[in-house]
């Protein structure tokens, strides 16, 4: 999902590429940048927050059900940030200097992966220390609701976990049940702990004594589900002493629930750096991109952005006191696909030529320039290239396997035994499984004709439904719209795993997160692996698991490139080109906003204004 596709310069060995992804392990290092004016203390910053939704929970075990990925980094990683923090200088790569414990140290044991971990020495809001048990009272919790954690992939963590062993209040041993790499075990299992404050929240009601209840696996239900119905309960959390006990920079001031406007203030003993500098930081919620633009063109923002369409008012922005910042994103996102197995349309769309085809009917290169107004970049995969030439992605990703060309989706139809009827419905004329017959599962007389489920936040999004439906339908894929905000969205995308109908087939997704949050290592394990909660496709292919597997235990680049690879000829989900994430409009007082972060998290205690 990143901009521009310039070409290597040579060609990386698979050892070269991870040695670029891990840039940034070695030890606590400062940001580079040229010299910054001098900050000054205080000063409120109104930042526009997500346009349709506001935070609705904050308890940082999430479920399915609440798994609004995208307040995760701008709202529950302020106050309780997970063990390890990747993103660092706008690049996806891990940062040791912002994150809560040291770096893993290797070894193996019997064939076995062990991770020894030494929590750096850092306190809660309440002044007591953090401490390996607070890694534990997480874990146990895990452990005890693993089915209800959305990241969870059934044979990883915390299945893959042989032993935990304490060896001291800051250091800790995992070891792995076989041998992994390490690049996949700190990038997608080892980021999930979030060190969560035991002393507490290790109690099963608001009056009870704090125990260690976690120890047990009935236990660590019971607090597990008297956590969940504090964090249900959104018009406390600005007063529920809960959520003032917090390890990140940032503790909740004031909150509105019906309107999702949350004001952050400075935890006093915050332990990493820098400390903030600002006495406020607000997220301001927003119901359209026009609102948030008004906001913004009247001065009512410190940090918000142009909507895409309203690009030629950045020079009067400028005039008015903003510099511009294009923020990019390291993430993938399109027409996400549903097999839910009962679903009668999942034969149709499983069949590959049909979704060749599809892909066949979306002209990327219109996407790039004219909807996204030349601020788009492309991969046909998984693994976006946002712009900087992500090592990562193989040529065959960089190219477009199908590109445009309505004659070869109708060929495609016509020669698998479908009547195309463009501006129409294309319908099933030769049912079977042969070479030229519509397929396995799928009946005569079945219609390419899918519900298309998508957001109504932005104008972008808008053009984009209607770029789908208008080139669908040259070639008889008849798609009705189903238009939700991005709240009910996300409610409705896992709706149809093992469900008998959906309703939905298709699911226009722009910003899918990163890989299947919070796995930074694009590997695929979380959003396409079989039976994985993340998985909201239903999507299970065993030749396919086979080579996400393979990524999970080799540092050699052939598994990984023959697993995107695979997924860019599949087309398992329709990848688009992916638009700037914002182009931000930052107060040119407002400094140590940029570089922007790659997996939209936000540091709000770099910011701060400048001395005049």
């Amino acid at each position: 999902m990143t901009r521009g596709l310039g070409a290597l310069r040579r060609p990386l060995t698979g050892l070269a590429v991870l040695g670029i992804v891990l840039a940034g392990c070695g030890g606590a290092v400062a940001r580079p940048g040229p010299a910054r004016p001098q900050a000054a203390s205080g000063g409120v910053v109104r930042f526009a927050g997500y346009v349709g939704e506001g935070p609705s929970f904050l308890f940082p075990m999430f479920t399915g059900s609440y798994w609004d990925v995208g307040y995760v980094p701008w709202f529950t990683y302020l106050m309780w940030p997970p063990l390890y923090i990747w993103g660092k200088s706008g690049k996806p790569v891990f940062d040791a200097q912002d994150s809560l414990a040291q770096p893993p140290v290797w070894s193996t044991s019997g064939g076995d992966t062990v991770a020894t971990i030494t929590l750096k020495p850092w306190r809660w809001s309440d002044g007591q220390p953090i401490t390996t048990r607070d890694v534990t009272f997480w874990i146990n919790l895990l452990k005890a609701e693993k089915t209800n954690w959305p990241a969870y992939v059934p044979g990883h963590f915390p299945d893959n976990m042989k032993a935990l062993k304490v060896l001291s209040p800051r250091t800790f041993r995992i070891t792995f049940n076989a041998t992994y790499s390490h690049t996949w075990l700190l990038g997608n299992q080892l980021t999930q702990i979030t060190p969560m404050p035991q002393h507490a929240w290790d109690k099963t009601s608001t009056g009870g004594a704090i125990g260690n209840y976690d120890q047990t696996p009935s236990g660590a239900k019971k607090v597990y589900q008297y956590l969940m119905v504090q964090t249900k309960s959104v018009a406390t959390y600005a007063t529920n002493p809960l959520w003032k006990v917090v390890s990140g920079a940032w503790v909740i001031k004031a909150f509105q629930p019906t309107t999702s406007y949350v004001a952050f203030k400075p935890n006093a003993r915050y332990s990493g750096s820098p400390k903030p500098k600002l006495k406020e930081f607000v997220e301001v919620p927003f119901t359209s991109d026009s609102a948030e633009f008004n906001a913004l063109e009247s001065g009512q923002l410190d940090y918000g952005y142009v909507p895409l369409n309203d690009l030629s008012t950045i020079p009067s922005l400028k005039a008015k006191g903003y510099k511009i910042i294009n923020w990019s994103q390291d993430t993938w996102g399109g027409i996400v696909i549903s097999y839910a197995p009962k679903d009668p349309q999942t034969p149709i769309l499983k069949q590959l030529y049909v979704r060749q085809a599809m892909t066949h009917l979306i002209n990327m290169s219109t996407i790039t320039k004219d909807i996204e107004h030349g601020l788009g970049y492309y991969a046909a995969g998984p693994v976006p290239d946002p712009g900087y030439n992500n090592p990562l992605v193989t040529a065959y990703e960089r190219d477009d396997p199908y590109p445009f060309s309505v004659s070869a989706a109708k060929e495609l139809l016509r020669s698998h035994g479908w009547k195309v009827v463009p501006n129409g419905t294309s319908i099933c004329e030769r049912a079977g499984t042969g070479p030229a017959e519509c397929g396995a599962g799928v009946r005569k007389g079945a219609a390419l004709q899918f519900t298309l489920l998508a957001q109504t936040s932005s104008t972008l999004n808008s053009e984009m439904v209607q770029l789908i439906r208008s080139s669908f339908s040259l070639a008889g894929i008849n798609l009705t719209l189903k238009l939700v905000s991005s709240g009910e969205e996300v409610s409705l995308e896992g709706s149809c795993i093992q469900a008998k109908s959906c309703v939905w087939q298709l699911n226009y997704s722009l910003e899918f997160w990163p890989w299947g949050w919070p796995g930074w290592y694009p590997t695929g394990g979380a959003p396409f692996g079989c039976n994985s909660s993340g998985n909201y496709s239903d999507l299970c292919d065993p030749h396919l698991q086979a080579l996400i597997q393979a990524t999970h235990t080799t540092t050699n680049f052939g598994p990984f490139a023959a697993y995107e690879n695979y997924m860019a000829k599949q087309q398992y989900e329709i990848f688009f080109p992916m638009p700037v994430f914002r182009v931000s409009a930052v107060k040119k007082s407002l400094d140590g906003v940029a570089p922007q972060d790659p997996y939209l998290n936000l540091h709000p205690n770099y910011w701060y204004y400048a001395k005049s």
